[in-house]
């Protein structure tokens, strides 16, 4: 059986991403909440996936936050820093993809076409299309994109477990 490819992806309009700043006067929480997620999206962006198998699209609403990629900082001199303009967009979809996969999943009719293990895959080899048409050259792409689904599958495992 072919494994699944990525053949392209469409963003529509171009996301506008900004860092969220704190403020004199932010609450507690608020700032806490900044610190965590510093990225936010100023405008809502249609995301289309189109693959070899399928052909989907989701939507990620402005106001979207995230934390940009999770890189252990012991190797962003190897890889760089979680918040490095060529991993950004690619961590806002695959965030989002991961927090809204039942939503996802459902909008798009996945439940009976896509196990959890074959859509948390689909997350990973899309995050690496993304970074590879950022710039990433393909071998970085490919052990970040392996290292995203091995941490998903391994330390992730309460949010993948199938639903009865």
């Amino acid at each position: 059986m072919k494994k699944e490819t990525i053949e392209q992806i469409f963003f529509s309009p171009c996301p506008e991403v900004s860092v969220r700043v704190i403020e004199f006067g932010d609450s507690s929480a608020l700032i806490e909440r900044k610190k965590k997620f510093p990225f936010i999206l100023e405008n809502s962006v249609s995301v289309v996936v189109q693959t070899s198998e399928r052909s989907f699209d989701f939507v990620i609403h402005n106001g979207y936050c995230w934390n940009g990629a999770d890189i252990p900082r012991f190797l962003w001199r190897l890889i760089g820093a979680r918040t490095d303009n060529d991993f950004l967009l690619a961590s806002m979809v695959h965030d989002f993809m991961l927090e809204f996969k039942h939503k996802i999943m459902a909008e798009n009719f996945f439940k009976s076409s896509l196990t959890m293990n074959e859509y948390r895959r689909l997350t990973s080899l899309i995050f690496r299309e993304i970074i590879k048409n950022n710039g990433t050259n393909t071998i970085k792409a490919n052990i970040m994109s392996f290292a995203v689904d091995v941490f998903q599958k391994y330390f992730n495992k309460k949010g993948w477990k199938e639903e009865k």
